[in-house]
């Protein structure tokens, strides 16, 4: 009777400090293993380049998020700066106006694309579209960037030569906080 016990007790794999995990295994190779085919598997890879593209939408309404950040601290502390003028304050709204608008519309690309009014594209042109608007909103986001450092240090060379570097530094951070 303990000899019944045991065989049918007996442990397929030592799990001594292994992590468990699902194993697949298939009937005899005699009879032919009872596999998943490859289409499942290709269908899960679409499913995962899909949920990867949907984190790309997310990201890229992050990115627009971001460059509006940047335009509204940036530019109010611009406005605090005795080294701009007012027309060139205004010149400079101009500039992410321009910006923002572009943004904006990179952004309404992507919403088309996502909701339901592209019915007639495939999966993989949507992906392309996705893929395509986030590099362009991350291209502009470094571009908003780049204007705005652009903007600060002429702010810094002018405070440079009245000697009011100082108070231009500390306006617009710390080192810690400096982006520029």
């Amino acid at each position: 009777m303990s000899r019944f016990l045991f065989r049918n007790f007996e442990l397929l794999e030592p799990y001594d400090a292994k992590v468990s995990c699902t194993v697949l295994r298939g009937e005899s190779p005699r009879k032919g293993a009872d596999l998943l085919d490859k289409e499942y598997y290709d269908k899960l890879k679409a499913i995962h380049d899909l949920v990867q593209d949907a984190k790309k939408v997310r990201d890229a309404f992050l990115l627009v998020g971001e460059i509006g950040d940047i335009y509204v601290n940036s530019f109010q502390k611009m406005l605090s700066d005795p080294h701009f003028r007012y027309e060139e304050l205004a010149a400079i709204s101009n500039g992410y106006t321009v910006l923002l608008q572009e943004s904006a519309d990179m952004l309404m690309e992507l919403k088309d694309v996502v909701n339901v009014n592209g019915l007639s594209m495939t999966d993989y042109e949507r992906m392309d579209i996705i893929n395509y608007v986030y590099d362009r909103l991350k291209e502009h986001r470094n571009l908003v960037a780049y204007y705005t450092r652009k903007n600060i240090s002429v702010s810094y060379l002018r405070a440079k030569k009245a000697g009011d570097a100082e108070r231009v530094m500390a306006l617009y951070g710390n080192p810690d906080e400096r982006y520029w």
